[in-house]
């Protein structure tokens, strides 16, 4: 009972001066809003990006040569053989590059009259390429690029879905033939809109890499993704990729010819930086949250100011300095509480309206909510310490004579 009359006790004094009371929680508030938005946002962000990487097929390696001037690229036998090592599930090479289109007078359903031509991005990719990176996009017309596709260098093609919307709109251009550097490409699908990390496939034209290598003359692919199998040992996978590397291109003196770069190495570095860049504005935040917590001091100090002679009173009516300590320690944690529960709930929000904007998914973690209140509880009990402190150490006499 006593507690509890102590606790309706602070609350009336918190009434009484609820502007003051809001300004001094406005501090708490920023800062648990600004950790709960940055920690909420950096996890959303973070578990988004690791999806989509293992959304790709499993673990990666990127091979590039590093030095062009020894060897120009990778044929498709020297592929195959990185696609037979043990581990792996196979190999994507990707030619990028703009190339004059023309649509030929005879498509109908062209939104641009016969004579429409433009530079436009043209793919060249495998049959994994489909198979494993855009598994989840799927075709909305038509089929994709096939192995056989790639092994006879045929001029065929697939459009991605903002092309195929800018070119035919709604129409179906299967069996359509369009120029791609003058050379006359059958249209054999049309991929649904990709999402996540990688979409240049969107606004591309894509082919066969061997098409693309030879009658495009796009060169050989100069680096290509590799896939290992999720039950391999990555570090062992690696290794044999490097050994390969060396057997086929050699190093030079001072300088690596090749480079493996695998997709956890890439995807640690990601959560360094991100873990740093989250760190440095949480550390911010915290501050703001302390000076918070110095402006719930200071309104304190002036309420035991202002409240002299009513602690003299009661003191002088036999109240214990505990009691007149837990009373101010009270309305300092009640101050802190409440504008660490509005700072949770403005901070999740924050992060609710960023994921729509990002295009991340929001996730509510209740440790990070509970953590934050737990945070705003210790704030209002240190900052709120000293004012109650001088307040229970009040000499009553002096107290009811400077009244």
């Amino acid at each position: 009972m006593f507690f509890l009359s102590t606790i309706r006790m602070s609350f009336s004094n918190l009434r009484a001066n609820a502007m003051r009371t809001f300004l001094t929680m406005l501090g708490v508030i920023i800062g648990i809003t600004s950790i709960i938005a940055l920690l909420a946002i950096g996890q959303g962000v973070t578990d988004s990006v690791i999806d989509q990487l293992a959304g790709l097929g499993g673990n990666r390696a990127t091979v590039s040569i590093s030095d062009n001037t020894v060897k120009k690229g990778f044929t498709e036998g020297e592929l195959a053989q990185f696609a037979a090592l043990e581990g792996v599930e196979g190999v994507a090479p990707i030619l990028t590059s703009n190339r004059v289109i023309t649509l030929l007078p005879e498509q109908t359903n062209s939104k641009f009259d016969s004579a429409h031509s433009s530079g436009r991005r043209v793919m060249g990719v495998n049959d994994f390429y489909f198979s494993t990176y855009t598994k989840n996009a799927g075709m909305l017309y038509g089929r994709s690029i096939s192995a056989d596709d790639v092994h006879f260098r045929t001029n065929v093609c697939v459009l991605g879905y903002e092309l195929w919307q800018k070119l035919y709109g709604n129409y179906s251009p299967i069996g359509e033939t369009i120029l791609v550097q003058n050379t006359p490409c059958t249209i054999i699908g049309v991929m649904n809109q990709l999402v996540g990390i990688d979409v240049s496939g969107n606004n591309a034209i894509i082919v066969p890499y061997t098409t693309a290598s030879q009658a495009l003359e796009m060169g050989l692919p100069g680096s290509f993704d590799v896939v290992i199998g999720s039950s391999r040992n990555s570090d062992e996978v690696i290794e044999s990729i490097k050994n390969l590397c060396a057997k086929l291109l050699g190093s030079g003196s001072n300088r690596e010819m090749y480079s493996v770069v695998n997709q956890e190495e890439i995807l640690d570095m990601v959560l360094t930086i991100t873990d740093l860049v989250l760190g440095m504005l949480a550390g911010i935040a915290v501050i703001a949250l302390v000076v918070g917590g110095i402006g719930i001091m200071n309104m304190m100090l002036v309420t035991v100011s202002e409240r002299t002679a009513e602690i003299g009173l009661r003191k002088a009516l036999g109240a214990r300095p505990g009691v007149i300590l837990l009373q101010f320690l009270i309305e300092a944690i009640i101050i802190s509480l409440f504008g660490g529960i509005i700072g949770v709930a403005l901070g999740f929000g924050a992060s609710y309206v960023a994921s729509m904007l990002i295009g991340y998914t929001f996730k509510f973690n209740p440790l990070i909510a509970m953590l934050a209140l737990l945070f705003s509880l210790a704030v209002g009990a240190i900052f709120g310490l000293l004012p109650a402190r001088r307040a229970a150490k009040m000499n009553p006499i002096e107290a009811l004579r400077s009244s």
